[in-house]
């Protein structure tokens, strides 16, 4: 970050809290997209994400709007401090969390607000606004099917920009086809609901209280085993978060072979960002059908 940019976040922050502090600047991981700080005075530590205003055009207003709509569903976010675009950059500050130890009753608490988030109706599939996932855009026009919802505005988008960009042949896109044919056969209706969208081991953080703070949301009303299957990316949570969550909230037989449909949306969005790594996953479970 420039010397500028450092100043005027600062002077936001100071503006927005009626503070009068001077701050350290740590860089931080935990980002492939954003570049990512600790900003830390005597009496306060703050997290600062920021990024080049071609990436976000409308800066990280979308993220803001993402997570209160988990606050406003009883759902535990970091504070927004606040948001902003200077210049050629875009940024955004909250309050930093302090990381506690992930114990059982963490996993415990954390499937009770799950349960809790996905029993927050709506009556479409969607959103009345667009966001984002990583840096790609997401569709939440309004369906009234989630199959027809996970189609449209999930699946068909990422499966045309890999095949624009050569990254997947001609015989893989008809073999999607197919699987959007049998979807209607596979999916469990369910009413749509509050998900958080993008619920993988990297976007919640354990605090000092033994709850899930929960970061970087693409929320949308889904369906809830939309979220429980990106859980299984990357490890997969504590044995004893699903134990929980199953037993306050029971599952459709056969979730375990579904998840790997759902994932296929997080694999498209690796693959198109990322690269051919992740094509042999989404080779072998659209192979299938």
């Amino acid at each position: 970050m420039n010397l500028d940019l450092n100043k005027h976040i600062e002077k936001q922050i100071n503006k927005t809290l009626n503070l009068k502090d001077v701050y350290n600047w740590q860089f931080v991981g935990g980002g492939s997209i954003n570049e990512t700080y600790k900003l830390s005075s005597n009496n306060h530590s703050f997290f600062v994400k920021n990024n080049v205003i071609s990436v976000f055009k409308n800066g990280f207003k979308e993220e803001v709007l993402g997570l209160q709509f988990l606050e406003d569903h009883k759902t535990l976010t970091p504070k927004i401090i606040v948001e902003g675009i200077f210049k050629n950059n875009c940024y955004f500050v909250l309050e930093f969390i302090e990381c506690g130890i992930k114990t059982q009753n963490f996993w415990k608490n954390f499937a009770l607000q799950l349960v809790n988030l996905h029993q927050q109706n709506s009556d479409y599939f969607g959103l009345n606004h667009n966001n984002f996932i990583g840096q790609l855009p997401q569709n939440n026009s309004f369906k009234k099917t989630f199959v027809e919802f996970f189609i449209e505005n999930r699946l068909q988008p990422q499966v045309l920009l890999a095949f624009n960009n050569k990254l997947i042949s001609k015989q893989l896109l008809l073999n999607f086809e197919n699987l959007y044919l049998a979807l209607k056969n596979i999916i469990p209706k369910e009413n749509p609901c509050a998900v958080h969208g993008d619920l993988w081991s990297g976007n919640f953080i354990c605090n000092s209280k033994q709850k899930a703070v929960l970061i970087d949301p693409a929320v949308y009303y889904g369906h809830r085993e939309i979220d429980l299957a990106m859980t299984y990316l990357f490890g997969g949570f504590s044995s004893q978060f699903y134990q929980t969550y199953i037993e306050i909230y029971p599952l459709e037989k056969e979730f375990n072979f579904r998840k790997d449909i759902y994932n296929l949306y997080p694999l498209l969005i690796h693959l198109n960002l990322f690269g051919s790594s992740y094509l042999q996953d989404i080779k072998k479970i659209v192979y299938s059908f």
